[in-house]
């Protein structure tokens, strides 16, 4: 298992969807600190305080992020057939789907980790250009990362396990926006559906872990939601991989 998971990490590392995403976040991270410091209108004045919320500007689209790397590192497979051959080197393919339900996740922590650690390096930046010195050890700048590190590796998840049930990349794309935007987004408000049913929702429990507060569920409530969605979807995408013809 752990050749395959190295395998698939491999093969990520090898193409340009990893980079071309990490390098658009990064740029939208360093927008986002540029507007947070130079937009102040109705907000308190800069100090080493403002410093997580600078650095969790971009949190909320990262886990959109590692969603896209998770569904277009699985279809891309079934779009250019390259799954075929996967399927002749591991013929048992619920440990090839395994090993990208564990890859995928990995790598979308990853690209968490490495586009805080770049938003943290031009907020610091900045601020000590204006004589602030902000504190790394900050506990509100430890829940920021977590909150993006599990919005991230689950969201990778939630991906894969709806490219295994699609498998179309545009199909899966598309579905997803419809969800949020639709379902989750204008169907609960024209329906009037109460935010103590909506926030048990998959997009609601993302946000409890990268906006926590409010209405929404505890982070500990909205990383369980979200797992169980995450695992429903990876076990549904799994059996259907394994039992259906991938040509």
């Amino acid at each position: 298992m752990i050749r395959l998971v190295r395998a698939e990490l491999t093969k990520l590392a090898t193409t340009r969807l990893i980079y071309g995403v990490a390098a658009v976040m990064a740029a939208f991270a360093a927008l986002t600190v540029a507007a947070n410091i130079l937009d102040r209108q109705g907000a308190p004045p800069l100090s080493a305080d403002s410093f997580p919320m600078l650095v969790g500007g971009p949190v909320t689209l990262l886990s959109g992020a590692a969603l896209l790397v998770g569904i277009l590192g699985m279809t891309t497979e079934f779009r250019h057939q390259t799954v075929t051959q996967t399927f002749l080197i591991t013929p048992d393919r619920g440990r090839v789907v395994a090993a990208k339900l564990v890859a995928y996740p990995l790598a979308g922590i990853a690209l968490a980790l490495g586009i805080v650690a770049f938003t943290a390096a031009v907020a610091t930046g900045w601020l000590a250009a204006k004589g602030i010195t902000p504190s790394l050890l900050d506990a509100r700048l430890g829940r920021v990362l977590l909150g993006a590190v599990l919005a991230a590796g689950l969201c990778a998840l939630v991906g894969v396990g709806v490219a295994a049930l699609v498998r179309n990349p545009v199909a899966a794309l598309v579905g997803v926006a419809v969800w949020v935007l639709v379902v989750e987004g204008l169907l609960m408000s024209l329906l009037n559906i109460p935010s103590s049913l909506a926030k048990w929702l998959p997009s609601a429990a993302a946000a409890a872990l990268t906006n926590p507060g409010g209405a929404q569920l505890s982070r500990l409530a909205g990383t369980l939601v979200l797992a169980g969605y995450a695992l429903a979807l990876a076990l549904a995408g799994t059996r259907l991989v394994v039992r259906r013809d991938i040509t």
